[in-house]
């Protein structure tokens, strides 16, 4: 039988959807087992219109933007609710299929124009849910999906009450790189980074979207404290790497780094991570058993995802940024704490996400592709 031609669907809001896709993409590559292809239906649908909403989305992490994308946010879950085909992308979509000629279909973005276009051309190509947070937006949901792909058996239960048929859920966990799941040699680590193995080391991702005054304030308040050694990743935040360079360059104990393409290694060394909720990087911290920190969260779904940490034990989350910092001193000086946050991260991980996926989609396809021939003869 020939492999199959997997198309991958994404894009690129906070980055997360378009890391899923690409660690699915890299497994199928690296195991010769489909042929496959990743594209940005939005982007491809209209890049102006991409560029401005992607601004919209940044908006959110402002003081300003929060009110609405709360709005936005909840508004689409109650209009994904009431209205389950939405067409957005569908010519794209339709032009995308004829040139690629897909024998299966990952979404890892929400997004109802591969249902329109199944339902309107009754065209049978299965397709398959990675959902990226660990909370469920509506527009996931639609009964043509052959298969959901979700972190927790939270996400499962809800899917079971909007009429999802259990048999069409796996709980795999969310992809991630293959990096994350490696056994580090600390000390090396400590050497290559040239940091104190005996002193309590607070990671801290800012990331592109990290601008906020607060963590600024966080990285500020924490570097007092002559016990911790902090570790900033910007990310593709140039700006912000310029400024808190510029800022801490004579501080012993702390560390800037850009863009890091080798980031399970800072998560190995980490007392605690300092982050913002998106459901690739608490993915990360689950793989690498790092207990969380969370400052305020945008409304939507890092909020969700911020709750469903907070309320497993697995996070601790602040409204306040003083608030955090004292949290976050008391927590790296308290083992017994560390250790319950860790066997609750430990609960919630679930190892190989990426290959778990793509090893049950090959399955699920052809099985389909069995029992639709033999459905035919």
């Amino acid at each position: 039988m020939m492999k199959p031609k997997v198309l991958i669907l994404t894009t690129n809001y906070g980055n997360g959807h378009l890391q899923v896709a690409r660690a699915l993409e890299e497994q199928m590559k690296a195991e010769k087992n489909a042929d496959v292809v990743v594209r940005d239906l939005y982007q491809e649908t209209n890049p102006r219109l991409h560029e401005w909403t992607q601004k919209l989305y940044l908006r959110s992490y402002t003081k300003s933007g929060r009110q609405l994308y709360r709005l936005f946010y909840y508004s689409s879950q109650q209009f994904s609710k009431r209205q389950k085909i939405f067409s957005y992308g569908y010519s794209k979509l339709s032009k995308i299929i004829a040139e690629e000629k897909p024998d299966a279909i990952i979404n890892t973005f929400p997004t109802s124009a591969v249902p329109h276009y199944l339902m309107k051309t009754n065209t049978d190509i299965p397709t398959y849910n990675v959902i990226t947070d660990y909370c469920l937006h509506y527009s996931w949901v639609h009964p043509t999906i052959a298969k959901y792909y979700v972190a927790t058996q939270q996400l499962k239960s809800r899917l079971i009450a909007n009429g999802i048929d259990p048999n069409k859920i796996a709980i795999t966990g969310i992809p991630i790189q293959n990096q994350f799941e490696k056994t580090y040699y600390r000390q090396t680590l400590f050497n290559k980074y040239q940091l104190k193995p005996h002193l309590k080391t607070i990671l801290i991702v800012a990331g592109a979207y990290g601008v906020s005054k607060e963590m600024k304030d966080i990285c500020e308040s924490l570097k007092r404290d002559d016990r911790l050694q902090i570790l900033i990743v910007c990310g593709k935040n140039k700006q912000l790497y310029e400024q808190l360079l510029m800022k801490f360059q004579h501080e012993k104990h702390i560390r800037i780094f850009g863009y890091v393409t080798e980031m399970a290694e800072l998560f190995e060394l980490a007392t605690c991570i300092v982050t913002k909720p998106g459901g690739i990087i608490l993915s990360e911290a689950t793989a690498k058993n790092v207990p969380i920190v969370l400052p305020r969260a945008t409304p939507g779904q890092e909020k969700e995802n911020a709750l469903f940490f907070q309320s497993q034990g697995a996070a601790i989350l602040h409204e306040k940024w003083e608030r955090l910092v004292e949290e976050t001193r008391q927590l790296i000086n308290d083992e017994a704490k560390l250790k319950q946050m860790k066997a609750s991260i430990a609960n919630i991980y679930v190892p190989h996400a990426t290959k778990s996926i793509i090893d049950d989609v090959l399955k699920t396809y052809y099985l389909e592709t069995v029992q639709s021939k033999r459905a035919k003869v």
